[in-house]
């Protein structure tokens, strides 16, 4: 088996953990104004603290419980290995 990257390592032990929120996110290395995007629910935000406010808030807002579901995520990588932006479809 092939290794993780650093940052794919820490997305996958995000996704393990992700019930510890942005807290937990907030381990990935990300670039200084990520994007995050989730078109079924209208949300297209930049950096961090949008992100945590919009994406982390509406999700603790709902008690939403990590699951294993049939949803898409496309993660864009910059040249220095941060995540630069992020597509949950």
């Amino acid at each position: 088996m092939n290794e993780l990257s650093p940052t794919a390592e820490a997305i996958r032990h995000y996704k393990l953990n992700a019930d510890g929120g942005y807290k937990e996110w907030s381990k990935v290395s990300c670039a200084e104004n990520y994007k995050m995007h989730v078109p079924s629910m209208g949300f297209n935000t930049s950096g961090p603290i949008e992100i945590q406010e919009v994406i982390f808030g509406w999700l603790a807002d709902i008690e939403a419980k990590q699951e294993l579901v049939d949803i898409v995520e496309i993660f864009k990588i910059d040249d220095a290995g941060r995540v630069e932006e992020i597509w949950a479809l």
